[in-house]
């Protein structure tokens, strides 16, 4: 095994991508970012922004299977230079300015050997990481980084061994989607389609929604809500005053937790009283509220459930980004104000509560809990709906388990292949 500078690996020279305010965003090609990054490991087919592109652009700026991407810049040093890597795309894809792309020789390496080189806690990317107002990396200094250049034959060898943990991984994180369609489905055939069980004979009614069945009734979100309150950011170094550490989920980590995959969320410290107002609890409700993009409007929701808790130590709040919500729940299930407010998303009605400047769209989070509305079934089929979507979310939960023992499993096998103390 011998140790050579990254850059003598690559393909083509290493670029950062295409700089894109979120006001231009909304079609054309789809444009990994940092969310997708930082959310996502291995990049595939997911919703992203879309953006335009000249005939230039496309030559030099779209990315292929086996490209990584590293994060050029983070509000924490631990996400600095973070790595993922493209697979599998069925689409023409670019990537943003704060990425750094780089495509290796493929006769020389496997790029997948070096993804996971790069999720070692200690990989090369440590010692060039530059700590000011964000942590970040440099593209002319990821070429010099040291790295070992083993057999192409070892490191496929390797990558066989480590893929296959991913392998397993993947196909519960689609038996995961699969539980989420069942779901969302669910919800769309008794409370859209009003195909819930007695339909048949239902009777219906006028109302400022349409004509609902008769049992239902439209309420304000302010009749629903119990009570709110901002996210927290905390600091990323314990002090005297800040000394509560504690997790912190943002907008960006919503698709990964949902699934039970709570690896991206930041650890953070907090002050005594700022955490014990915020401490997310078993059935809140998280709604992201800034930092909105055309594509992905902000208004997403987080259902937190207390497995999520348990995964994070025991200790979460939601970020600053976000709203923390607690529900009247003997008005409303938990479970149905979650696919009501998945309902208003899909559909873009949450649109009318977006707010846009300097090209940064914001959630009117006063105005949606004074002017929004709410369908409310009858409690009885509410309860109904709970009995079979919490059995729906105990699978979901249990699968998610298998994942991190396998990840747990992975992450132990990865340094002792990486530093040959297991022959291979």
């Amino acid at each position: 095994m011998g140790i050579v500078r990254f850059g003598e690996l690559y393909a083509i020279p290493s670029g950062n991508g295409l700089s894109r305010p979120t006001a231009v965003r909304g079609e054309g090609y789809r444009m990994i970012g940092m969310g997708e990054l930082f959310a996502n490991d291995i990049i595939t087919d997911m919703e992203m922004d879309r953006v335009k592109m000249s005939e230039k652009e496309k030559k030099n700026f779209f990315v292929e299977e086996g490209d990584l991407l590293f994060a050029r810049q983070s509000l924490v040093a631990a996400g600095a230079g973070k790595c993922s890597i493209v697979k599998q795309l069925i689409e023409p894809t670019t990537y943003e300015s704060h990425l750094i792309r780089v495509r290796l020789d493929k006769s020389k390496c496997n790029p997948w050997f070096y993804y996971y080189l790069f999720k070692l806690q200690n990989n090369p990317i440590k010692a060039i990481i530059n700590q000011c107002a964000q942590a970040g990396i440099r593209g002319n200094e990821l070429i010099r980084v040291k790295v070992p250049l083993v057999e192409l034959r070892l490191q496929n060898h390797m990558v066989s061994i480590l893929s296959a943990y991913d392998s397993l991984i993947e196909t519960n994180n689609k038996r995961i989607k699969a539980l989420e369609q069942m779901a969302e489905n669910l919800y769309k055939e008794w409370f859209v389609r009003f195909r819930f069980p007695g339909h048949e004979t239902a009777e219906f009614e006028d109302s400022k929604m349409g004509r609902i069945p008769s049992g239902f009734c439209v309420r304000k979100m302010q009749d629903v809500i119990s009570d709110y309150i901002g996210g927290g950011w905390g600091n990323d170094e314990e002090d005297k005053d800040y000394a509560v550490k504690a997790y912190v989920i943002r907008g960006t980590d919503f698709p990964n937790v949902k699934r039970g995959n709570v690896s991206s969320c930041p650890l953070r410290y907090h002050k005594d009283s700022n955490y014990k107002s915020r401490e997310l609890h078993d059935l809140d409700i998280i709604l992201e509220v800034s930092g909105g993009t055309a594509e992905q409007p902000v208004g997403r929701t987080l259902l937190v459930t207390q497995d999520t808790i348990d995964r994070l130590g025991g200790q979460v709040i939601c970020a600053s980004f976000c709203k923390q919500i607690h529900l009247n729940k003997d008005m409303v299930s938990p479970y149905f104000y979650y696919y009501w407010m998945q309902f208003l998303y899909d559909t873009r009605i949450i649109d009318r509560f977006q707010l846009q400047s300097t090209g940064i769209i914001n959630f009117q989070f006063e105005y949606f809990v004074r002017k929004g509305e709410i369908l409310l079934p009858p409690k009885k089929l509410m309860e109904k709906f709970d009995q079979i979507i919490i059995p729906i979310y105990n699978s979901i939960s249990a699968l998610s388990k298998q994942n991190e023992n396998l990840i747990k499993q992975r992450d132990l096998l990865l340094p002792r292949l990486m530093s040959s103390k297991l022959e291979v």
